[in-house]
């Protein structure tokens, strides 16, 4: 399915185009200023550099642009329904609502605890890295010569 591009004549598009094409216009002129500042110090180095820098900046600017561009032509590729309203161009695609059973994508960062902290109840895990640390700790009983099981 080929991309459309009509959305990017809307009037808020249509000043982004602008926008980018003042600053790429500045961005050109600015590191135009800085080589001519360059050749009038005979070849200064960095002013030489901040020219390039410019430019840079410009083609960055540029590219980015066009990716924003294509992100937004984009289909909604996760409900059909959405993307065909999309197409449609009647209303602004909306998601669906995230339920309570959807599973998370990621773990919640849990802070390990010292090896004298106690686990959590139910927690095989937790109780398993304290019991590693404190047998690196040389608290574990079983590493103690003390008790007779090493010795």
């Amino acid at each position: 399915m080929p991309r459309s591009y009509r959305f990017a004549l809307r009037p808020g598009w249509l000043v982004g185009h602008l926008l980018v094409l003042a600053a790429g216009l500045t961005m050109v002129l600015l590191g135009r200023w800085q080589l001519n500042v360059s050749d009038a110090k005979h070849f200064n180095i960095q002013n030489f550099g901040y020219a390039l820098q410019w430019w840079s900046f410009t083609i960055f600017l540029a590219v980015l642009w066009v990716k924003i561009l294509r992100d937004s032509s984009a289909p909604a590729r996760s409900n059909p329904s959405v993307a065909g309203m999309a197409d449609a161009g009647d209303a602004p695609p909306r998601l669906p609502p995230a339920s309570a059973e959807t599973p998370v994508a990621y773990r919640r960062y849990v802070m390990p605890q010292s090896s004298s902290t106690r686990a959590p109840a139910g927690d095989a895990t937790h109780a398993a890295y304290n019991d590693y640390l404190a047998s690196l700790a040389g608290n574990s009983p079983a590493l103690r010569p003390d008790e007779g099981t090493a010795g």
